[in-house]
């Protein structure tokens, strides 16, 4: 079972639109986990559970320093 799934739903939902938020309005942000977090004032739970969603659908990528960058601007560092 998805890691997301153990969360409640709307928790996981506003973390998910909170992260798009920021890196539709900013799209050159390139951040670690922890510093999504801090921007975007989310319990480590629900952050990681949205970022993992994020991933797999292909909003965001993961470059090889682990920070997470938004996919598809022709940028990988």
């Amino acid at each position: 079972m998805p890691r997301e799934l153990h969360l409640n739903a709307h928790t996981w939902q506003d973390a998910m639109t909170r992260i798009r938020i920021e890196y539709t309005e900013m799209p050159d942000l390139n951040l670690t986990p922890r510093q999504i977090r801090r921007l975007c004032g989310l319990p480590q739970e629900a952050c990681d559970a949205a970022v993992a969603s994020l991933v797999r659908s292909g909003f965001l990528c993961e470059s090889r320093h682990g920070t997470l960058l938004r996919n598809g601007l022709g940028r990988r560092s």
